[in-house]
Parts: structure tokens; C-alpha cells; sequence
């Protein structure tokens, strides 16, 4: 018997080159031994609504959890190898979850490797920057701020072993930051480009 993962990645794999009848098989073996398994509840779902077996579709979708998440995270990796897919992954869930600034950056990015300036200029228009700066930027600086202090508190006090347990978290934040202020420079950019 196949681990989860093993036939998981197995379904996946036929799922991204359109063979259907190899990647339904392949989990609904995963569903006979692993009924509660979300995602591959979720992936039943979408095999059945592209080979037109929508009605069927809902019944494994309400066992999925929150299909908007894993449509996104489909839309996500279908990006590299299937483009038009991944679009209209992306254009349901933004349906979905206006608010989502993940969202729109990855659709409208989407929209400008496909040409279509328009469309990707809408979706960085509709990005709200205050938002992302906040939780991107000056929550982590906030963060990395107050652990500096403290750690240099705590070395003053010769609490060295403290002190070096929070200068690795704040080399943690220092990452944190590095990665998530940079998608926020990436997204103002994109919305300033656009406007």
C-alpha cells in the first residue's frame, strides 16, 4: 500500500498533464484507504468538474474544507504548466474573496505574463496597500525593534543565554521581513505601474 503522499503527488501529477481517468484512479485509491484526507477530497472535486461531472463535484467539495484556499493554491501551482488553467482558477477564487491581496497581485501577474496589460492593470489597481504595508512591513520591523532592545537589555543584565535566544528570533524577523516587505515593495510597485 502507497503512502498518502506517494498517491497524493501520484494524482497530481496526472492531474497537471489532463489525464483524468490516471489521476481519478489514482485518488480514489487515496479516498478508499483515507476518506477524511481534505485535499484529496478537493481534488476529486476539481477532477470532476473539468471532465463535466460538476452535480458530483459539490458532494466531495463540501468535504474539502475551504476550497477557496486550496483553488488558490491549485491556481498556484498550475501557474508553470498551465497558464490558462491557473487564470481561471484565479478568477474564480477572486470572485470569491474580493479582499484578498494575494489574490489580485498573483492575478494581475499572471494577467502580465499573458500580455494582457488591461486585465493585470485592474487587478493591481485593486490592491490595497495600507493593508499589506502594516502586516508586511511594520508589523515585523515592530517586531525585530522590541528584540533588539531586549536582547541588548538582557546582555547588559549578563543574561547572555536569553539574550542569544532572542537574537536568533530576531534574525528569524530580520527574514520575515525580508521576504514579506519585499512582496509589499513588489505589489506598491506593480499598483504605482498600473495607476
Amino acid at each position: 500500500m502507497q503512502s498518502i503522499g506517494k498517491l497524493f503527488e501520484t494524482a497530481i501529477s496526472h492531474f497537471e498533464k489532463k489525464e483524468y481517468r490516471e489521476a481519478e484512479q489514482a485518488v480514489d485509491e487515496l479516498l478508499k484507504t483515507h476518506p477524511d484526507f481534505q485535499r484529496g477530497q478537493f481534488l476529486k472535486a476539481v477532477i470532476l468538474e473539468e471532465t463535466g461531472k460538476q452535480s458530483k463535484a459539490e458532494e466531495h467539495y463540501a468535504k474539502c474544507g475551504n476550497r477557496y484556499t486550496l483553488w488558490f493554491r491549485l491556481a498556484s501551482q498550475l501557474e508553470g504548466t498551465d497558464p490558462q488553467r491557473a487564470l481561471g482558477y484565479y478568477e474564480r477564487v477572486s470572485t470569491y474573496d474580493t479582499q484578498n491581496n494575494m489574490i489580485w497581485f498573483s492575478l494581475g501577474s499572471l494577467y502580465e505574463k499573458m500580455g494582457r496589460s488591461e486585465d493585470a492593470g485592474k487587478s493591481f489597481r485593486k490592491l490595497q496597500m495600507l493593508r499589506e504595508i502594516l502586516s508586511r512591513v511594520f508589523i515585523p520591523l515592530g517586531f525585530l525593534i522590541i528584540m533588539v532592545t531586549g536582547a541588548r537589555l538582557m546582555l547588559l543584565k549578563g543574561d547572555y543565554g536569553l539574550a542569544a535566544v532572542v537574537v536568533a528570533s530576531a534574525v528569524f524577523c530580520l527574514f520575515w521581513l525580508k521576504r514579506d516587505g519585499g512582496k509589499a515593495i513588489e505589489m506598491f510597485r506593480k499598483k504605482k505601474q498600473y495607476s
